[in-house]
């Protein structure tokens, strides 16, 4: 019990010094799933943020902000698979007034669907699917379907590792920064890797995390492009069916398709509510 307000305590200085809005949209897949004995039964997750702050400008002029963000999760378990929907989507609005809604500076989100086969097995099969918008960063799509393995690496009581690899196709629309009205299309097909780690590391608190590289051979340059990303996850249980929830997420891409910020990060903290 002793560890609970030091946990709580950490998690309100990332609170301090999150910058608001920030989210680098890493999909982590575990934070979803279920590991139980029983079957066939519906579990979810869903989450709605919603703030409003200004920051000076000028004496007359300040900057207006409004935020909402939601993220909700379905998984269906049944006796020899699994089905996850996941979804998030956060809106920033800057310089607002009562009678027009204007510059819209942030949009950003994602759909995922994904089947795990046989999933109670310790090497299982996986299909996905996914759609996902960053108009922050000049992201007005990217698609991507594939599949693959996945297998149980070391599994006690309250600690899971597990790994997949599989191949996807990526097709990705993006407004080039340097060139206005202009649009840059990709379609690779990648090798998509990843390793998770779940851990229950008291009655109150539970870390997920998972990292992924993925990596396509893209004929216009006659070399690979490489992205590295990572999701570090920490509940802690407040009351009930509600949580506390602090992330640190990340992109590196060696040679994104525009001229963007490679390498992006983001600290977020929220409630959470189990259903």
């Amino acid at each position: 019990m002793r560890a609970i307000p030091v946990i709580i305590f950490l998690q309100f200085i990332l609170i301090l010094f999150a910058a608001p809005g920030a989210d680098a949209q890493i999909l982590n897949i575990e934070r979803s799933r279920v590991e139980r004995d029983t079957a066939n039964f519906v579990t979810g997750k869903a989450g709605l943020n919603f703030s409003m702050f200004n920051r000076n400008a000028g004496r007359n002029n300040p900057n207006n902000f409004l935020q909402l963000t939601f993220n909700g999760d379905l998984a269906y378990i049944s006796r020899q698979h699994t089905y996850l929907f996941l979804n998030y989507y956060n809106y920033l609005l800057v310089n607002y007034d009562s009678r027009e809604l204007r510059n819209t500076v942030a949009s950003n989100g994602y759909s995922h669907f994904r089947v795990n086969l046989l999933s109670r097995r310790k090497m299982s099969y996986e299909l996905f699917t996914q759609y996902q918008t960053d108009m922050a960063r000049g992201l007005e799509r990217r698609i991507l379907t594939g599949g693959g393995l996945r297998w149980l690496l070391y599994r006690t009581e309250n600690t899971s590792w597990f790994a997949g690899t599989g191949l996807m196709h990526e097709h990705e629309s993006w407004k080039d920064p340097e060139q206005e009205g202009v649009t840059q299309v990709s379609d690779l097909l990648k090798s998509s890797n990843y390793i998770s780690l779940r851990s229950k590391l008291s009655e109150h608190v539970e870390t997920n995390n998972i990292a992924y590289f993925q990596t396509g051979y893209d004929r216009d340059i006659s070399r690979y492009r490489n992205r590295i990303s990572g999701d570090l996850g920490l509940t802690v249980k407040l009351i009930g069916r509600v949580s506390m929830r602090t992330n640190f997420n990340f992109t590196y891409e060696d040679r994104p398709i525009v001229p963007v910020t490679r390498f992006i990060y983001a600290i977020t903290n929220g409630l959470q509510v189990d259903f």
